[in-house]
């Protein structure tokens, strides 16, 4: 870590920082370091096996202790402190946070402390072998949870398939999953592919959920698998299997993301590229890969964006979350966003490029480009087939109501799950007046036999939803 005066490049002397390391919201390492000239520099021996509830308490630190400084460790280039115990010890990420706390002299604090955050992906790496008839191709997997335990590639599909480990009953307490896989361009079955879609133990995904990223490297297209927590939950209502997650990756057969080129008064230049499958998520995946003058990759740039709807109202804005230093910073010159839409029509995006590393840009560059989502094409969703109808029921629905018929999920789980089916539209009802809340929020029988019924097939979509219908209006199911 850096501190310098950005106008002249020069170190600031004398500083003290506050550092903590966290892992999945758990703080794993908290101290305060001292460094004459400026420059942090810290070594990390990862250790498992920590027993402890709160894992910083497995945490040891080296080093020399300040004389001027209380509780602050020494950093020097031949000596830096040693941070040894469950940091990077596994996969996934640790977010770091750093606070200037003093500067200058080791008694001269900051007015107020000068924080800073960023996140440290660790990933464990494994190589497959995809097989076709012309032979055999190398592919490199960064799993940021468990290890795949196989990736196979079938030629009737083109379709990627792998396995994972993952224990579905502590799916709630998981934030996201997240894999890439690093397949070389002249993979012949990919090379006119630019948008994939997918299933995890059969049940689709949404579209935002897996993202085809061309720009990062120049010999290898990325798939970057990444489902949240909240859908996790999700489809564990539906998933049978409790140990492991089974995930099929299909290319789509016509082009889904459409690109635009956007010019910066400072010689950069943008690649701007969007997801155009908008549909129940109303999550549209952006990615922006920036380039400098020369044409090569604007590693370190900072930016900030913003969205107007069809009206000119901005209704998105994100600068980062340090007014100290304005602007996303994106190392590898490639990053991607997730913009939830309300509706289709033509929107604006403003890029305003903010700086370079802790350099920043005086005056900042703008530019902007439209995008329009009124032609796009609906994601996949799972639903029914059926003769026109006032309601939609997606098939895997009837397994949660036949589970909660049988007793294996609660009334409450029934009941947020329908709520949140509604909400994101999965699950589409009529109109249907919201009455107050229940006092006992107590199901009638009859309700749990129509859904037995109908997960049997002897009543039909309509009779089901009239007894949701039930639900919201004695405000049982909250819409």
């Amino acid at each position: 870590m850096r501190f310098f005066d950005s106008d002249t490049n020069t170190n600031i002397e004398r500083v003290t920082y506050r550092v903590g390391i966290y892992y999945n919201n758990q703080l794993v390492a908290n101290q305060m370091f001292f460094d004459k000239d400026g420059e942090l520099d810290l070594k990390v021996q990862p250790v498992s096996g920590c027993g402890e509830q709160e894992l910083w308490r497995c945490t040891k630190y080296e080093g020399e202790k300040d004389l001027i400084v209380p509780s602050a460790l020494t950093s020097s280039g031949n000596n830096p402190p040693i941070i040894t115990g469950p940091v990077f010890d596994k996969s996934g990420t640790y977010v770091l946070k750093v606070a200037i706390i003093g500067a200058t002299n080791p008694k001269t604090q900051t007015a107020q402390d000068i924080n800073f955050e960023t996140n440290i992906n660790i990933a464990q790496e494994q190589k497959f072998s995809l097989k076709t008839a012309k032979g055999e191709t190398s592919v490199m997997v960064k799993a940021f949870q468990d290890q795949l335990s196989s990736l196979q590639f079938s030629e009737s599909t083109n379709s990627l398939s792998f396995v994972m480990p993952f224990h579905w009953e502590h799916a709630e307490h998981v934030q996201l999953v997240r894999n890439q896989i690093e397949i070389p361009k002249n993979f012949a079955p990919y090379q006119n592919v630019n948008g994939f879609k997918g299933t995890v133990n059969g049940i689709p995904l949404f579209s935002k959920d897996i993202q085809f990223d061309p720009y990062s490297s120049k010999d290898t297209n990325i798939i970057h698998f990444l489902v949240t927590g909240e859908e996790l939950q999700i489809i564990n209502k539906q998933n049978s299997d409790q140990h492991s997650m089974l995930v099929e990756i299909i290319p789509e057969s016509t082009n889904v993301i459409k690109s635009s080129n956007v010019k910066f008064s400072n010689g950069y230049k943008a690649t701007v590229s969007y997801d155009t499958r908008y549909g129940t998520s109303k999550d549209i995946s952006f990615t922006f890969a920036f380039f400098d003058p020369s044409g090569n990759l604007a590693k370190d740039i900072r930016y900030a964006y913003s969205v107007k709807d069809p009206s000119g109202k901005e209704f998105v804005v994100n600068a980062g979350g340090n007014p100290d230093m304005l602007g996303l910073i994106v190392p590898s010159g490639v990053d991607s966003r997730l913009v939830t839409i309300p509706s289709k029509g033509t929107y604006t995006l403003q890029l305003v490029l903010t700086g370079s590393g802790f350099l920043d840009f005086d005056p900042f560059v703008p530019a902007s480009v439209q995008f329009d989502i009124s032609e796009t094409k609906s994601e996949t969703v799972p639903t029914s087939v059926q003769a026109p109808s006032q309601t939609t029921i997606p098939n895997w629905i009837r397994n949660n109501a036949k589970w909660w018929a049988d007793g294996t999920i609660g009334d409450s789980d029934f009941v947020s799950g329908i709520q949140y089916l509604i909400k994101r539209e999965i699950l589409k009802i009529p109109p249907t007046s919201s009455g107050p809340a229940s006092s006992t929020n107590q199901i009638p029988s009859w309700i749990k036999n129509n859904a037995k019924w109908w997960a049997d097939g002897t009543i039909s979509d309509d009779d089901f939803i009239k007894g949701i219908q039930f639900l919201v209006s004695k405000g049982i199911v909250r819409v």
